[in-house]
């Protein structure tokens, strides 16, 4: 417990947390130790190895596309072309 809390010595825990708040400490650590995966969300981590390389070529065109245009253009605007 002391480990993802410093708080949280032996002594402290004995003498000052009641059951409810040691168990309600310990699955709030637990979870942010150990976060569940978003089952609904799609992840790199659940795609084979050649639709990890569409979604991140994919990703990169979308980046270049909006660099290229949208942003490069505000500053265009505002200090002129270079």
């Amino acid at each position: 417990m002391a480990l993802m809390f410093p708080w949280a010595t032996k002594e402290y825990l004995l003498w000052e947390m009641s059951l409810g708040q040691l168990v309600m400490y310990h699955n709030l650590g637990i979870e942010q130790k150990y976060p569940r995966p978003d089952a609904g969300k799609p992840s790199l981590q659940n795609m084979s190895a050649a639709e990890a390389k569409a979604a991140r070529e994919a990703a990169k065109l979308a980046m270049e596309q909006e660099a290229s245009d949208a942003v490069k253009q505000k500053y265009r605007d505002k200090y002129g072309a270079i």
